[in-house]
């Protein structure tokens, strides 16, 4: 399953949580953005929901999520 995850994170932890991001399976590719989110990850999984909820939402930072699943 195929996925680009928006994450809102606190001030001043926007690097540190991408840096974490970026070495975990099944993230593609992230980068910085800026707007209402901070942080995009193009991620490609079996498990989204595990990634997405059991790692990326218990990083030190992280505020927010939305997941949006590739359809088309």
């Amino acid at each position: 399953m195929k996925a680009y995850v928006l994450i809102k994170t606190t001030g001043g932890k926007a690097r540190d949580v991408l840096n974490k991001i970026r070495t975990m399976d099944g993230v593609k590719e992230a980068s910085g953005t800026y707007g209402s989110f901070d942080i995009i990850a193009k991620m490609e999984a079996e498990d989204l929901a595990s990634l997405v909820v059991d790692e990326i939402r218990r990083l030190d930072g992280v505020v927010d999520t939305n997941t949006l699943i590739v359809a088309l």
